[in-house]
């Protein structure tokens, strides 16, 4: 996957490299000095992640570099730049499209950390039109922008009326794609569309983004909520699939924790720590010998899907999250709006919190706690 960012980020950052050199060049030819400012400025931009590893020793992700070169080339050239291809009019769309998507992927990592860590109370469909209205909303102000120059400093930004319509109309159409892959990725519990540079970022600085979100908990905040103990809103269970005694696979070790996250949903909710025995020691999840992260994320969200169901998806959140040397697999549940029923073969079973156990309901029992707790409104 490494190698595959490398790739990605080399061909995407020669690539504008190459655009703003022409475009230089075609600025000097054409005697247009605003648009050899931007060309030497975006230029020099693309080599800023470089000289600040160099003299910082600071290393961006690569999907920073991507999204942040992406952004700066679209603003560039949404401008007077993009006059030097004026007449390509597919450059003109692509380079809008591409701009409105990166400033969709900046939006879509903003409320994707809010709604993870609890501060909206959303579903993914509402975050996927939030993040549409945010990439929108970003390119009317650049227009009004172009505007304001326009009428104040002589420019001329904005062609004509059509020409404004058609921006916006691009910049609508980049930032429906976002959502639409956003509302999958969220739904089906993916994460990797976000930007963890920016999550990052707004769990340094809480004070405008909150207090420091569930993707960062420090191994002391897990330590403590072990220290805890097992009750009805909390649980540990020491693998997710490893039957600690035969050290093999074991289905019934997966039904266990799944019934766990069902029960929650059925009751209050609650969160469950894979990874730690009844006794609050830290085993972690190398016991249950996942080649890596990628693989265990796959593996659980299939469990979730086979047991549970892909539309409780948006009721779990889960996170890995380092103990010294071990990993911990921080789960948690919100209270469903229908009853969960987990799938065990070709049947279906009922389970509730009843203090630190997972009770079983069946026959009379089962209509009469569905009828009270999930009574229509």
């Amino acid at each position: 996957m490494k190698k595959n960012k490398g790739n990605v980020k080399f061909i995407i950052i020669n690539f504008l490299r190459g655009m703003l050199i022409l475009a230089f060049f075609m600025a000097v030819y054409s005697n247009r000095p605003l648009v050899l400012a931007f060309s030497i400025f975006g230029f020099l931009a693309t080599f800023a992640p470089f000289i600040s590893k160099k003299l910082f020793n600071t290393n961006f992700p690569a999907e920073y570099e991507i999204i942040i070169l992406l952004s700066l080339y679209g603003l560039l050239f949404l401008g007077d730049v993009r006059g030097l291809f004026a007449e390509f009019w597919w450059w003109d769309v692509l380079l809008n499209l591409i701009a409105s998507i990166s400033l969709s992927i900046v939006g879509l990592t903003i409320l994707y950390v809010l709604y993870k860590d609890k501060k909206i109370n959303a579903n993914p469909l509402i975050i996927s039109f939030l993040t549409f209205s945010f990439a929108v909303a970003m390119g009317t102000v650049w227009e009004i922008l172009e505007f304001a120059l326009d009428t104040f400093f002589g420019f001329n930004f904005q062609k004509s009326l059509l020409d404004t319509m058609k921006d916006l109309s691009i910049n609508m159409l980049g930032a429906m794609l976002v959502s639409i892959v956003g509302y999958s990725y969220i739904k089906n519990g993916g994460i990797k569309i976000v930007s963890e540079f920016i999550i990052k970022k707004m769990n340094k600085h809480p004070k405008f983004f909150g207090p420091r979100n569930t993707l960062e908990d420090s191994s002391i905040e897990i330590l403590n909520l072990i220290s805890k103990g097992e009750g009805s809103k909390l649980e540990f269970k020491s693998t997710l699939r490893t039957n600690l005694h035969t050290k093999e696979i074991d289905a019934r070790i997966e039904h266990a924790n799944m019934k766990t996250l069902a029960a929650f949903m059925n009751s209050d909710g609650g969160t469950l720590l894979i990874g730690v025995s009844d006794e609050g020691k830290v085993h972690g999840l190398e016991n249950d010998k996942f080649k890596d992260n990628d693989a265990l994320n796959l593996h659980f969200t299939n469990l979730l899907k086979t047991y549970i169901g892909a539309e409780f998806l948006p009721f779990i959140n889960f996170e890995l999250h380092p103990i010294e040397d071990r990993h911990v697999l921080k789960i948690t549940c919100i209270r469903s709006k229908k009853p969960v029923f987990l799938r065990n073969k070709d049947d279906e079973e009922f389970y509730i919190r009843n203090g630190p156990s997972s009770v079983k309901l069946t026959g009379r029992s089962l209509i009469d706690y569905i009828e009270h707790n999930f009574r229509r409104e």
